[in-house]
């Protein structure tokens, strides 16, 4: 009998962070994640997209719409900060942003995160395999 289960190469395939000001969480991210992000308007929702190689999971920040920015409820996302987390929560208060913890190392060799507040008010992880 054949494996009719997809493969699948990540659990995450996209995912929305949202904003109510697309620009400044947009300079938010582009500076503690030290990345180029381009805006795109897929059916009348304006974004802000991650650059990534497909077929990595893609993301974006996403303004207006029913989804709210929220810092105790929704979805937590770990964004890779490359090459190093304290690197990017040194970042993070120039940014506009506030670091709610310190770099935590992981156990069995998975890496190093921190949880830091966005300019929109979400609560965001940050991962790299670096301190």
């Amino acid at each position: 009998m054949a494996d009719n289960t997809p493969s699948i190469s990540s659990v995450i395939n996209w995912f929305e962070i949202p904003c109510t000001d697309l620009p400044r969480a947009q300079t938010f991210y582009e500076t503690v994640l030290g990345c180029t992000m381009y805006s795109e308007d897929f059916g009348g929702a304006p974004m802000v997209v991650f650059e990534h190689q497909c077929p990595a999971t893609g993301g974006c920040l996403v303004g207006g719409g029913a989804a709210k920015p929220s810092h105790d409820a929704g979805v937590r996302i770990y964004l890779d900060c490359s090459p190093s987390v304290e690197a990017a929560l040194a970042r993070v208060p120039g940014a506009g942003g506030q670091v709610l913890d310190g770099c935590i190392e992981l156990p069995k060799g998975i890496g190093f995160m921190a949880h830091v507040r966005d300019t929109e008010g979400n609560t965001i992880g940050l991962h790299a395999m670096s301190r």
